[in-house]
């Protein structure tokens, strides 16, 4: 089960909101304090979009040209499957630090 980095409260991510598209944090309800994914999660993110796209690929490719794409689209959303189950199984989450170049004196 995921904790919070300050508090050690258990977070259900599903059930807390979102603080906008264009911020990669989330708040505690316990305690308040921000936290992230850690950067692990991040790299790991990044490899499930790009096999996603390979996948979306083959499924093109098989419903456009002929069935022997079946094999390698059922072996990309077989690697699909593993990244993501294996993938949130090693998540955890970390304090979020804003960036400091954003609060300099001018």
């Amino acid at each position: 089960m995921l904790t919070c980095p300050y508090c050690n409260h258990e977070i259900y991510m599903r059930k807390l909101p979102h603080q906008g598209f264009f911020k990669s944090y989330r708040i505690c309800p316990n305690c308040e304090g921000s936290f992230t994914p850690d950067p692990d999660t991040k790299q790991r993110q990044t490899i499930f979009i790009f096999t996603l796209i390979i996948s979306l690929v083959f499924t093109l490719l098989l419903y456009f040209r002929s069935t022997e794409w079946l094999i390698p689209a059922i072996i990309s959303y077989v690697i699909l499957g593993l990244i993501a189950y294996l993938g949130n199984k090693r998540m955890f989450l970390v304090p979020y630090q804003s960036d400091q170049n954003n609060s300099k004196d001018i």
